[in-house]
């Protein structure tokens, strides 16, 4: 009898293994290359509180991480906790978070004779990374970057 149940487990056991599925992992699990993450917490961009906001410009961005890197297809996505931020050199000149698919992004200039170009920045909360776009375009007082219907879409990847 004990020999019985001692083999009647051992079958049991072999037929449960061969009938599990075969486990899939996204690329964003599996550390997939093409699709970098990295521990990076929400990053703290904020503008400068003491600016007189006498002269401002907008950006309507998309942000569509397909176009850098087309392996992630629906693994991806844009979650509500995303951000993207306008930069002037290393200062955050502007920082929003998504409308439906959109960022409307309200663009301050760190000085008023400001001649830097405008750089964009993007943090995937899924991900937990930071991506930089090399898509500049200059500060011009009351002008707007993008549309509703055509908006901005920066080529993103990442620092390394």
């Amino acid at each position: 009898m004990k020999k019985s149940i001692i083999i009647f487990t051992a079958l049991m056991g072999l037929i449960l293994t061969g009938c599990q599925k075969e486990s899939v992992t996204s690329p964003i699990d599996s550390g997939n290359p093409e699709l970098p993450t990295s521990g990076n917490e929400t990053p703290a961009w904020s503008v400068d509180t003491n600016y007189d906001y006498s002269s401002s410009m907008t950006a309507v961005v998309k942000v569509d991480l397909t176009i850098t890197y087309p392996s992630i297809g629906d693994e991806w996505q844009l979650t509500p906790y995303d951000l993207v931020g306008a930069f002037c050199g290393e200062r955050c000149v502007g920082v929003a978070e998504p409308t439906d698919s959109l960022f409307f992004v309200y663009i301050t200039p760190p000085d008023a004779e400001n001649t830097e170009p405008i750089t964009l920045r993007y943090y995937s909360r899924l991900l937990k990374n930071i991506f930089y776009s090399d898509d500049t375009f200059p500060f011009k007082n009351g002008e707007q970057q993008g549309t509703v219907t055509d908006p901005l879409r920066p080529r993103f990847r990442t620092a390394e």
